[in-house]
């Protein structure tokens, strides 16, 4: 879509709802670090607009979060298509975790950390707002992928809650990202996103263990860590994440929402 489609939710009189145009497009995690930057709720939410939730996700995530002091809560996550019979669910994944660290497995949540750079756990679930800013943010100057680099970052500093239940389900489109030939799978771009994640996840892995090992504290770590992502991020697109978050800021602010 290429014009706002702020006339399609123009009926809506919510005043949660807030609507709020980008400059320029920098990809959906530069668009989620906007909104974080400029608040200060205590947790932050993914929600992709052509998903659904079930009406129980957000006080299930909570309550497994605030039990288990966690920094992210996950659930499983049917992947669905839209049809002519309406839609049809094509297999669920993130239903089952495995605390052991077997590898190969698909789309199990898997808490146990290795040398190898793997898919551990999806981002579409509850952060503590205070964890992801904890590694960085949530922009790592890249439009694709970053989400399986900062699940593993978290589990560096903190720890994942796991909930069984299907309540978040994803929309499998053509045009998406992912499956999209400019920045999918197998895309030029994304053999080159692969590449500096891969040698970002070793870098932050390395001092991971220097951190079992007892030879930093936590707080380096998280410094390391915020370091080695910075670097990924262009000088310029910094610049516009921070003049788009104040932009949002000033703008909650007339509507009485005091960000913080």
């Amino acid at each position: 879509m290429t014009e706002p489609p702020w006339a399609l939710l123009a009926d809506i009189r919510d005043p949660r709802l807030v609507r709020f145009n980008l400059a320029a497009n920098h990809g959906p995690y530069f668009a989620n670090a906007v909104v974080l930057n400029a608040t200060s709720a205590r947790y932050f939410l993914i929600q992709d607009a052509d998903d659904w939730s079930a009406s129980t996700r957000v006080a299930s995530l909570l309550d497994r979060l605030e039990h288990e002091g966690s920094d992210l809560a996950i659930s499983a996550q049917p992947q669905y298509v839209e049809n002519g019979h309406g839609n049809q669910v094509l297999d669920v994944r993130w239903a089952t975790i495995s605390c052991n660290g077997v590898q190969g497995r698909r789309y199990v949540v898997r808490p146990t950390l290795a040398p190898e750079y793997g898919y551990r756990a999806p981002h579409h679930g509850l952060f503590r707002s205070d964890s992801i800013r904890g590694v960085g943010g949530y922009y790592g100057g890249v439009r694709v992928a970053y989400d399986k680099l900062l699940t593993n970052l978290i589990l560096m500093t903190g720890r994942i809650s796991h909930v069984p239940q299907p309540l978040y389900y994803r929309l499998v489109r053509r045009e998406s990202l992912t499956h999209s030939p400019l920045t999918g799978v197998g895309s030029a771009y994304a053999q080159q996103v692969q590449r500096a994640l891969v040698e970002s996840y070793r870098n932050c892995f390395t001092c991971y263990l220097e951190y079992l090992a007892g030879k930093i504290d936590s707080r380096r770590l998280g410094e390391i860590i915020r370091g080695s992502i910075k670097k990924n991020v262009r000088a310029a697109d910094a610049r516009q994440l921070t003049l788009e978050t104040q932009r949002l800021r000033a703008l909650l602010r007339t509507r009485g929402i005091e960000p913080g």
